[in-house]
């Protein structure tokens, strides 16, 4: 008998081709991965067409947000224009109710219904520095609310 000593056998431990065998898929693996595939196909579909309205609806709001800016600019510069027309006017009124106050024009008044003429220390102008307001009285008031404001107008 012989003893042979494995610990030295190299032929172990040469490389050797390795033994594999593809098998074949069974019926049921070719489903799953049918099935698996197709399912990948429609998430891909819903993915691109939600990512295609999402870029659709981005486009749709720059759109209107650029058109409400255009009609937003327009209005500026139309109430621009009127200011300027406006205070052009204010100007021309100006001068003309100055014209129509001076003391010649006073005097005149004065000899025509024959009073005497005024003084250059009779007359005085007055300009107010401050606008005028105006203050509407809201009529979204109750009667109710419009009594308490009375009755708090008579105690104070």
């Amino acid at each position: 008998m012989a003893r042979t000593n494995q610990a030295y056998d190299l032929e172990r431990i040469e490389a050797r081709e390795p033994r594999l065998v593809a098998l074949k898929n069974t019926k049921k693996v070719q489903e799953d991965t049918r099935r698996r595939t197709r399912r990948q196909s429609v998430l891909n579909v819903i993915v691109y067409l939600a990512l295609a309205l999402v870029a659709m609806a981005m486009v749709g709001y720059f759109i209107t947000c650029n058109v409400r800016l255009t009609e937003m600019n327009k209005a500026l510069s139309d109430g621009q224009a009127q200011l300027s027309a406006l205070q052009s006017e204010q100007v021309r009124l100006q001068s003309e109710l100055a014209g129509l106050t001076s003391a010649e024009r006073v005097n005149e008044y004065a000899q025509e219904n024959g009073l005497l003429p005024a003084g250059s220390n009779q007359i005085y102008y007055i300009e107010a520095k401050e606008q005028d307001q105006v203050s509407l009285a809201n009529e979204n008031d109750s009667w109710f609310r419009k009594a308490w404001d009375a009755l708090l107008d008579f105690l104070s």
